[in-house]
C-alpha cells in the first residue's frame, strides 16, 4: 500500500509538472519580429500575431509579405508550418520559448530549403 502511494505521489508530481510547464509560457499575442534570410541574406522586420486555437496555435506574420501558420508546443518549443497569404510558399519554423513567452528564438527554412534563416520575436 506505501509503495503504490509514493509511485501515486511521484505521478502525480510529473503530471503536475509536465502541465504547469505548459501552461506556464503564456505565448498568446503580439510580437515583434526580427530575423534574416536563410543564409544571411537580407533582413527583415515586421508584427506576428499568435492565438491559441484548442491544443494548436495560429500563427500570423506580416513580414513584407503575409503568412500563416499552424503550430504546437513540445518541449518548449514552438514549431510552425507555414504558408504565404498566396500559398505559393511554405515552410517550418521552430522557436525556443524564453523568459515565459516574452521572447522566442527560432531558425526556419522554405519548403525544400537547404540553409536556414534566424527569426526573433519579442512580445509587444
Amino acid at each position: 500500500m506505501r509503495i503504490t502511494c509514493v509511485c501515486l505521489i511521484i505521478l502525480l508530481s510529473v503530471v503536475c509538472a509536465s502541465i504547469g510547464s505548459v501552461s506556464a509560457a503564456d505565448i498568446e499575442g503580439t510580437y515583434s519580429a526580427k530575423g534574416t534570410n536563410p543564409g544571411g541574406k537580407g533582413a527583415y522586420t515586421g508584427n506576428v500575431i499568435i492565438s491559441k486555437t484548442k491544443d494548436t496555435y495560429k500563427i500570423v506574420w506580416s513580414v513584407g509579405a503575409v503568412y500563416v501558420g499552424t503550430g504546437i508546443i513540445a518541449d518548449g518549443t514552438l514549431s510552425v508550418v507555414y504558408v504565404d497569404a498566396s500559398s505559393k510558399s511554405s515552410g517550418l519554423v521552430v522557436y525556443k520559448i524564453l523568459d515565459n513567452g516574452k521572447k522566442l528564438e527560432g531558425v526556419w527554412c522554405a519548403y525544400n530549403g537547404t540553409v536556414l534563416g534566424k527569426e526573433t520575436l519579442e512580445k509587444k
